[in-house]
């Protein structure tokens, strides 16, 4: 097959060796030749998946349902700080000591 001939999409190899290559460069990853051809294959088969996906089109699995509200009403509740903190090992009163960051 010439270099100018196109193959269709679904002959066409999804990932290649230096593809996977270049993708471990980014991750500054080391791989084995083991590795590159296993990842070849496996990335392969997950941009596949993803075209079988493509084909199904726009179909929206929540157009299936009536649209209606499933969320809980919003409530007031009245608050308890000191439920809230009686878990906590250092406190000053209603404050936290928490180990310095910087």
């Amino acid at each position: 097959m010439s270099p100018k001939t196109k193959r269709p999409k679904e002959q066409r190899a999804a990932m290649t060796l230096d593809q996977v290559r270049r993708l471990a460069s980014l991750s500054r990853l080391t791989l084995s030749a083991s590795e590159e051809e296993r990842l070849t294959g496996e990335f392969s088969s997950i941009l596949e998946y993803f075209r079988v996906v493509d084909k199904v089109g726009n179909a929206v699995a929540h157009d299936a349902q009536p649209n209606e509200n499933v969320f809980r009403p919003d409530e007031v509740a009245p608050s308890d700080p000191e439920g809230v903190l009686e878990g906590v090992p250092r406190r000053r009163g209603r404050f936290v000591r928490a180990p310095r960051v910087f």
